[in-house]
């Protein structure tokens, strides 16, 4: 903030305000966070106002487009029919105020090579080259969330309710560009999830229907944060084999596990996002510079951290029901998760190692070029992760963008 811009000073100071009240009415609603909030208040009063401004200002762009879209007319200018909303609908309406997320990550090394090919397969080959997707590493990130409650921000579906939600998620980094010519142009970075795993059908159809997720249910064993971080597991429905034959069973498909205390190696805790980001980056890369390949400059991956905004890529795709082998919808959709309030989180000190078995239903091994130095074809691997942590806080998925999308017949 420009302490000699009036107006500047006057926004800041009312989108403070407006945080503050939304803060000080979640903590009506929870008190035992009061305890942390004060200490944070005495710790880092700085940050939290820049905090308070942050969710404010989220708030008053949420409010305008409510406006806009509810009694403005706003909704009514998109060609698109009317929605035509259940008692027992399943897709709620976006955007989404996700509360309480507890994210146990788990770094493990991948290929370049492989990770090329999902972006491919998923993002590239659709839209003929319009825009090009690049793996930005070839680290992925394996996650397991817990979230206390994901609600509509809106009605009708915010007067139904929230829902709890567990999940595991594969996360790998993307670079979004275009060529001009034989340079490769990077605009953005942006993350893709080639694997999902959910616990209840509203986080799956939601997350289908409306983004585009490749989400499917999953049976999770996830840790509290008063726990021990000795086991996380996935079970979902797989086929071992295709043939025609074949029969669907619910099988184990990943399993990490802590295979050392790290006695000897002190746990390092993080009271801002800030201190998060930058421990994780440097952990991760030297000066926190990743290297695109294609790309001669290097891209500071701090400073897209301290965004506090994570924009995420899908393929949004619905099977035509004239043709099975066409899609009658397909786009590339971008949706940005916001960061609202970040409560803590902690490097592990432990040592731990993913079992991920393989099924031919669910070839991450292959996908993700997991199997270096494993044989292929084996029935499980076993690789070292690089690092573990865990962060708690709240976020908000906002309205995506359609950053490309298919032609539709008339």
């Amino acid at each position: 903030m420009n302490p000699n811009n009036p107006l500047q000073t006057m926004q800041t100071s009312f989108h403070t305000a407006l945080g503050a009240v939304s803060e000080f009415t979640a903590l009506l609603q929870e008190p035992q966070k009061l305890t942390n909030y004060f200490t944070r208040m005495q710790q880092k009063p700085d940050q939290l106002f820049q905090d308070l401004a942050v969710k404010g200002k989220n708030m008053e762009q949420d409010m305008n487009s409510f406006f806009k879209n509810y009694f403005c007319g706003g909704g009514d200018k998109s060609p698109y029919p009317k929605y035509i909303e259940r008692a027992d609908g399943q897709a709620f309406n976006q955007p989404y105020e996700i509360k309480g997320t507890k994210m146990y990550g788990f770094v493990v090394e991948g290929s370049m090579a492989k990770l090329q090919e999902v972006c491919d397969k998923y993002l590239n080959d659709p839209n003929n080259g319009e825009i090009e997707y690049r793996p930005a590493m070839n680290y992925l990130v394996l996650t397991f969330n817990k979230i206390d409650s994901l609600s509509s921000i809106y009605p009708p579906d915010y007067d139904k309710g929230t829902v709890h939600e567990e999940e595991a998620i594969f996360w790998m980094l993307t670079v979004v560009g275009k060529r001009v010519g034989p340079l490769f142009i990077a605009e953005r970075l942006a993350w893709f999830m080639p694997y999902v795993y959910v616990n209840n059908s509203p986080i799956l159809v939601s997350g289908r229907e409306v983004y585009g997720f490749f989400k499917e249910l999953g049976l999770f064993q996830i840790p509290e944060l008063n726990q021990e971080p000795d086991l996380f597991t996935v079970d979902t429905l797989v086929f071992k084999e295709f043939s025609p034959t074949s029969q669907s069973i619910d099988a184990r498909l990943l399993e990490v596990q802590r295979v050392n205390t790290g006695e000897n190696q002190a746990i390092k805790t993080w009271d801002t996002f800030e201190e998060a980001a930058r421990a994780i980056a440097s952990l991760l890369f030297d000066n926190n510079e990743i290297l695109i390949p294609g790309l001669q400059l290097p891209f500071n991956l701090l400073e897209y951290l301290l965004e506090k905004i994570v924009p995420l890529v899908t393929l949004k795709q619905i099977r035509d029901v004239e043709n099975s082998k066409k899609a009658c919808y397909q786009a590339l959709i971008e949706s940005p998760m916001q960061l609202q309030t970040f409560y803590g989180g902690k490097l592990f000190g432990d040592q731990f190692q993913l079992k991920i078995n393989n099924f031919a239903s669910q070839p991450i091994v292959q996908d993700l070029g997991l199997h270096k130095g494993y044989p292929a074809g084996s029935e499980s691997i076993t690789i070292p992760v690089k690092l573990g942590f865990v962060l708690h806080f709240d976020f908000t998925l906002k309205d995506g963008k359609a950053v490309w999308q298919a032609p539709q017949k008339n």
